[in-house]
C-alpha cells in the first residue's frame, strides 16, 4: 500500500516535470527502503526463533517508514496518514489487542512529533516532494493530530477485538480439526484391527477397500483385488445376492474360497449406506471353527445315543450269540467225515459269529463312558510299546514305520482306551495303504501345556466330501470295515479332554493330529 501511494504521488510529480528531479530522490529512496526491508524481513524469517520480538520490531520500523513517507509527501500537507492504520492493523493481527495498542501508541507519538517538527519548521524543507506553502494555525494542526490519534486507537481497539475473536475461532477450529484427525485415526485403527473382514464395493461392484482382517481371512492383499469385480475374485461369496438389489438379507452364511484354495464357512452382512463413498459395505467373519464345533457337538450327541443303544443291545445279543457258536461247534464235531458241504456252511456260521462278536466288542468299548479314575501315563512309553507291537503285526506288512520326535510327556487317562485309540489310528493308516507305504509317527510338546501327536500316512487320502463323516459311527470307506474305528478314536480322545485335527489330500495321504492336555493341565476348551 505504501509503494502504491508513493507511486501515485511520484506519477503526478513526474507528469508535471522530469522524473530525475532531485526533489523526487527522497521518494525513490523510501520506495527502495520499503522493498529492501521487505526482502530483509523474509530472509530473517527463516532463521529467527523469537518471532514475537521480531514482529514488535517490524511494526516499529513500519511506523517509522510511514512517518518518513508523511514527511516527504508534505508533512502537515500530507494525505498519507492512513498508512498508520496498516501498521496498527498488522500489530493487532500478529500481536493481538495489546500489539494493536502498542502500534497505536507508537503511531501517535511519531505522528504528533512529525507534525510538530514540521509545523515549527525544525526539519529541513528541501526533502519534501510536495509543499503547498500554506500557513496553518496551531489549532488546526492540533485538531488534525488529536483526530488522527483518536482514529489510531479506535482502529487498534476494533482490529484487536476482531483479531482476538478470530484467534479464538481458529484455536477452536484447530482443536476440532485435531479431534477430527484423532477420531479419523481411531476409526481407521478400529476398521483395520476389528476381528471381521470389511470390504466396500462401488456401484459397479468393484472392490474399493479391504481391511487387514479381510486380507488375513481371504489370503488376498488389497493390491491383488483393488478395483476388481467382487464376483471375479470371490465367485461363491456374492452368488445370488447382487441380483437382489436393495432387498438384501441382513445376514447370510456362505462359503468362501481363499487364495490358497482352502474353503471357509463365513457369515456376512451387506449394507447400502447413504452419504458414504461406497455403494455396499460387506462385513464378514470366519465361522469355520464354530461350524466345526457345531458338527462336533452333533457328532457327540449321535455317538452318545449310539453308545447307549450299543450298551443296551450288547448283552442281549452276546449271550445268544455265544450259545449259537457253541451249538454249531458241537454239531460240527458230530458231522460225518464226508459231509464237506455241511462243514463249509458251519465254518461260515462260526466265522460270521466271530465277526459279529467282534462288532459287539467294539460297540461295548465305544459305548463305555469316560473313566472316572485316571492314571498318569508316559506318552513316550505308551507309543513305543504300541509301535513295537504294531510293527510286528500282520496289518503292518509292507508298511515302513518311521518314528520321529517322541518327547517324554505325561498325560492322564485310561491307558487301555488310549492304546486302543492309537492302535485304531495305526490300523486305519495301514489299511489306507494296501500296496504298502510310509507311516510316520511324531509327538512333541505343544503350546498351552498340550501334547501333540501326529500320525501321517502316504495312502490314497480321503475325499473332501467324506471329511465330515469319517468320525461318524458305521461310516467306512472299506467294504469290510465296521465304521467304528475312527468313531472310537474320536470318542476316546474327546473323553480325555483332547481334540483331533485331520488334513488329507487325495493321492498324497492323510495326517491325524491328536492334541491332549498334559497331566495337571485340565481339559482343553474347543
Amino acid at each position: 500500500f505504501a509503494v502504491l501511494f508513493l507511486g501515485v504521488t511520484a506519477w503526478f510529480q513526474i507528469k508535471a516535470d522530469s522524473p530525475f528531479r532531485p526533489q523526487l530522490y527522497p521518494l525513490y529512496n523510501i520506495i527502495i527502503g520499503i522493498c529492501f526491508l521487505t526482502i530483509l524481513y523474509l530472509l530473517f524469517l527463516r532463521w529467527l526463533k523469537g518471532l514475537m520480538a521480531f514482529a514488535h520490531w517490524q511494526v516499529l520500523f513500519d511506523i517509522l517508514l510511514v512517518t518518513a513517507i508523511i514527511y516527504v509527501t508534505g508533512g502537515v500537507d500530507s494525505f498519507l496518514s492512513p498508512l498508520y492504520f496498516l501498521a496498527i492493523i498488522s500489530g493487532s493481527i500478529f500481536l493481538g489487542r495489546r500489539g494493536g495498542f502498542y502500534a497505536a501508541s507508537a503511531s501517535s507519538i511519531a505522528y504528533g512529533l512529525i507534525m510538530d517538527l514540521d509545523f515549527y519548521k525544525i526539519l529541513p524543507q528541501k526533502y519534501k516532494v510536495i509543499s503547498s506553502g500554506m500557513l496553518y494555525a496551531w489549532d488546526d494542526i492540533l485538531t488534525t493530530i488529536v483526530t488522527n490519534i483518536l482514529a489510531f486507537f479506535v482502529i487498534a481497539y476494533l482490529t484487536g477485538y476482531l483479531s482476538e475473536r478470530t484467534a479464538r475461532v481458529e484455536r477452536r477450529l484447530e482443536k476440532r480439526e485435531i479431534d477430527f484427525k484423532r477420531l479419523e485415526k481411531l476409526n481407521n485403527y478400529i476398521v483395520e484391527n476389528i476381528n471381521s473382514g470389511i470390504l466396500t464395493l462401488d456401484k459397479n461392484n468393484r472392490i474399493t477397500s479391504f481391511n487387514k482382517n479381510a486380507e488375513k481371512l481371504t489370503g488376498y492383499f488389497l493390491r491383488d483385488v483393488y478395483y476388481k469385480d467382487v464376483s471375479e475374485v470371490f465367485p461363491d461369496l456374492m452368488a445370488n445376492l447382487l441380483s437382489l438389489g436393495n432387498d438384501l438379507p441382513f445376514r447370510v452364511e456362505k462359503t468362501l474360497r481363499r487364495a490358497d484354495g482352502v474353503e471357509l464357512f463365513i457369515g456376512l452382512s451387506i449394507s447400502t449406506p447413504e452419504d458414504v463413498d461406497a455403494d455396499k459395505i460387506i462385513i464378514f467373519q470366519d465361522l469355520t471353527r464354530m461350524r466345526e464345533m457345531e458338527e462336533q457337538l452333533k457328532r457327540d450327541e449321535r455317538l452318545k445315543s449310539l453308545g447307549e443303544l450299543a450298551a443296551g443291545i450288547a448283552h442281549e445279543v452276546r449271550n445268544p450269540l455265544a450259545s449259537m457258536s457253541g451249538s454249531i461247534q458241537v454239531l460240527k464235531e458230530d458231522l460225518k467225515p464226508g459231509d464237506i458241504e455241511s462243514r463249509r456252511l458251519m465254518d461260515i456260521i462260526l466265522s460270521e459269529t466271530e465277526r459279529l462278536n467282534g462288532l459287539i466288542t467294539d460297540f461295548l468299548l465305544f459305548a463305555r463312558p469316560a473313566p472316572s479314575k485316571r492314571e498318569v501315563v508316559s506318552l513316550k512309553t505308551l507309543l513305543e510299546d504300541l509301535i513295537g507291537v504294531f510293527s510286528n503285526s500282520p496289518e503292518a506288512s509292507g508298511v515302513d514305520i518311521s518314528v520321529g520326535t517322541t518327547s517324554d510327556m505325561l498325560i492322564e487317562g485310561d491307558i487301555r482306551q488310549l492304546k486302543q485309540a492309537f492302535w485304531n489310528l495305526f490300523l486305519n493308516a495301514a489299511q489306507s495303504m494296501p500296496e504298502g507305504g510310509k507311516l510316520e509317527i511324531n509327538s512333541q510338546l505343544g503350546p498351552g501345556h498340550t501334547a501333540r501327536i501326529t500320525v501321517s500316512d502316504s495312502g490314497k487320502g480321503i475325499k473332501p466330501a467324506n471329511m465330515k463323516k469319517i468320525f461318524d459311527p458305521f461310516f467306512s470307506m472299506r467294504e469290510s470295515g465296521t465304521g467304528l474305528g475312527l468313531a472310537l478314536v474320536h470318542r476316546v480322545i474327546g473323553s480325555h479332554g483332547g481334540r483331533i485335527i485331520v488334513k488329507s489330500k487325495m493321492g498324497s495321504g492323510t495326517t491325524f493330529k491328536i492334541i491332549l492336555p498334559l497331566a495337571g493341565a485340565g481339559e482343553m476348551v474347543g
